[in-house]
């Protein structure tokens, strides 16, 4: 993949801040898709995934705008069956999407994180 030069360091340096600080979130947010996407073909899991990603992104940036913050995290995966007993969600008919922290921002100084140049990544009438 392609990724601007110190992302990935950012990024973990966020997860760490975020599991050095989990017992902080007020709130988590797990989003569910009904059926599983377990092994099917790549069309299936792109039409459960298309589902579900436009809600979340509407949730997240409404959040956004009442002075909530959020990030997509994965990190229901590895213990996904787990965490849907707690939750009672029925695991062989629902697939946990993902983990959302919801909490009040420290501060407003947001901006954009550096991405390599789009000239680099989109792709015109040709590949």
């Amino acid at each position: 993949m392609n990724y601007h030069r110190g992302s990935t360091e950012r990024v973990f340096d966020g997860l760490r801040h975020l599991a050095d600080n989990i017992h902080r979130v007020p709130a988590f947010v797990i989003p569910g898709v009904e059926g599983r996407t377990d092994n099917a073909p790549v069309a299936v899991q792109a039409g459960a995934w298309g589902s579900i990603r436009p809600a979340v992104w509407s949730f997240m940036l409404a959040a956004r705008a009442r002075g909530l913050g959020t990030v997509w995290t994965t990190a229901q995966g590895p213990l996904e069956r787990e965490l849907a007993q707690v939750l009672g969600v029925p695991y062989e008919e629902v697939m946990l999407a993902a983990f959302i922290p919801l909490a009040f921002t420290i501060g407003t100084d947001f901006r954009p994180a550096a991405r390599i140049p789009r000239k680099e990544v989109l792709h015109w009438d040709r590949w």
